[in-house]
Parts: structure tokens; sequence; C-alpha cells
């Protein structure tokens, strides 16, 4: 194998003295790609430093990006712009800022709707289209979500079983507070924020199937990597006024007999048609990234009946399972060595 030089890029304030290498989330990556004879180096990431770093880490062949889609109330808009100047350059970028606005942004569930795995989506790209269109005259329980964002920031959902009586039911799944009820002037109001900056809402139907748990399925360019599954996670039902904390994700090797099916139909097909609608060829495939679904039908051998896309995530994937860390270092030693 080749030699070359990998660069972990982390979010970390000036002199936060961060350090990839020995975090938990990352150590194991570093230690393997060291033990194959690569240099790997740990870089904090702030604004402040971008042009510092745009002649920094031209001496690296990889750079391996966990930056979220939302940092301390900052957006990816600078770095997006420093990593597409890399590219160019020929450094190989874990997740290329096209990629991201191609599959990591939330109107990825509107793209795939179709899809084997799609829902009931909706996407408002103005904040008059969603005023006219968001259906409110049917008492209903929906998911709002903004189109890039992390940790749940910006996804809301709407129950507007008491809308006859001009209020309806909002709850943010940052899990800060339970549910709050606004009337629908206030509603849009809040909505409204949204649409800034040419912005758009994704409108999904409320799976009441999240009580089976979500699994997320860790993939490697189009290769699946792992699993993780999650009992208890945002927007859970919650029968008092408080929201129930989410609960631990355990994570399992990609030949686990309990995903065996996702796996398959995964690699085989949903991975191809993702391509496929989105003009996303392999090489541009994220190293490392997920896809969250729902659980509709427990004991089927239908895909199709028993899985729903919730969410693809593609900017900041950590934790990842150990099973996703030789695939990750086949998938950048490829790249860079053709």
């Amino acid at each position: 194998m080749k030699a070359y030089a990998i660069a972990i890029l982390v979010f970390g304030e000036i002199n936060s003295g961060r350090n990839a290498l020995i975090e938990d989330k990352y150590k194991g990556l570093a230690l393997a790609f060291s033990a194959k004879g690569i240099r790997v180096d740990s870089l904090i990431y702030n604004d402040l430093l971008a042009e510092r770093l745009e002649k920094e880490l031209l001496h690296y062949q990889a750079i391996l990006v966990w930056v979220n889609p939302i940092e301390q109330g900052n957006d990816r808009k600078r770095l997006d712009a420093l990593l597409m100047e890399l590219s160019k350059k020929g450094c190989l970028v874990s997740s290329h800022p096209e990629t991201i606005l191609k599959i990591g942004t939330k109107d990825i569930l509107y793209k795939t709707r179709d899809m084997d795995f799609g829902g009931d989506v909706r996407q408002y790209s103005s904040f008059d289209e969603f005023k006219e269109r968001f259906p409110l005259s049917v008492p209903q329980m929906r998911i709002l979500k903004q189109y890039r964002g992390n940790g749940g920031i910006g996804v809301f959902k709407i129950n507007t079983t008491d809308v006859k009586s001009n209020l309806i039911g909002i709850t943010h799944a940052t899990g800060e507070e339970g549910e709050r009820m606004v009337t629908k002037t206030d509603f849009f109001e809040l909505m409204k924020y949204y649409f800034t900056n040419n912005g758009m809402l994704i409108d999904q139907a409320w799976n009441p199937n999240i009580i089976n748990g979500m699994v997320r399925c860790y993939l490697s360019g189009a290769k699946v990597s792992g699993f993780g599954y999650q009992e208890i996670n945002a927007l859970y039902p919650s029968a008092g006024s408080k929201p129930i904390k989410p609960s631990k994700r355990f994570y399992f090797r990609e030949q686990c007999g309990l995903f065996h099916d996702l796996k398959a139909i995964m690699e085989s097909k949903w991975v191809p048609q993702i391509q496929e609608i989105t003009s996303l060829p392999d090489e541009m495939l994220p190293v490392i990234w997920d896809a969250d679904f729902f659980i509709n039908q427990i004991n089927t051998q239908s895909t199709r009946e028993k899985y729903e896309l919730c969410e693809i995530n593609v900017s900041c994937v950590s934790p990842f399972p150990e099973s996703a860390i030789p695939y990750i270092i086949e998938e950048v030693s490829n790249r860079i060595n053709n």
C-alpha cells in the first residue's frame, strides 16, 4: 500500500485542545491507519482557522471530516467552500460538499419518496407555499424537518388534533421540552425562520412504529459496514408531559443476522437506486455515511413492508461501529491509489 498522510478534521474552538487521535470516537480508526504505516494527524476546524487550514491541508492526501452542519450556531458554508477548493486540488474529502447536497440534506426523503422504503413526504420550497399547502384541515401528526441540521435541531413533531380549537402542538426533537401548544398564527411565525437563506421544510408523516426502535445502517462507499439499533430516540411517544430520554445505541457487525435482509437490499438495490436518482457515482459516495430506518413490521420477509427511511446522515457520522473501520480504510486507500 502506498504511504500517504491523512488529516482528521474535527470542530473545536481555538486552543480547545481537541485531539481526535485520543477521542473514543476516532482513536480506533486512527490506530488502524497507523498500523498500516499511514500518518494520521488531528486538526481543529472553525471558521476563524479556515484561511490557514487551506494551505495546511494541502499536505494531506485525504481529509476525513467530522463537523456537524450546525456547530455552535454556525453553518458549514465556509468549511464546504474550503473543502471544494481542496478537492479540486487533488485532496480526497471523506464527504464531498456536492455529495452532502445530494444525499445528506433532508430533501433526500422527498427525492426517494417513491422508492420501496419511501413514505408520505412533501416538500415546501417557500414560506408562501408552506402556508398554502401544509395540511391543517385534518387532525393528524406529522414531522417537519429543516433542510440541513443535526442532533434534532429544526426537527418538530406537529400535532394538529386540536386544530379546530386553533391550537397546534409542537415538540422539538432536541428534547429540550415536551409538547407546547401554539396558535396557527404563532405556528407559522415559528416555521417562517426555516425558509430564510433559501431554506425549505420537509414534511414527513409521523410513523407510530417508532416504538419498534430505529435501525441505523452504516455504509462505506456502496458497502454496508455495520449497524446500530436504538430502542428509544428523539420524538419517541411519551405519555407524560416530559419526553422520554433517548436510550443507548447498540452496535452490530455488518454480517449480523438480525439485519441481513437490510444489508442485502441496500447493497443490491437501494444504494444503486439512490445513486441513480441523485446522479452520484461510486467515487462520490461518502467514506462513511448512514441511513436510519423505522421498523414497520418485525416479522415479515418483505423489506418493503419492514423498513421505511427516516433520514440519511452524511456530514458527521460518529460514532460508528468498529466493524466499519476496515471498510473506511479500504475505501480511502482505493480512492487515493486509483
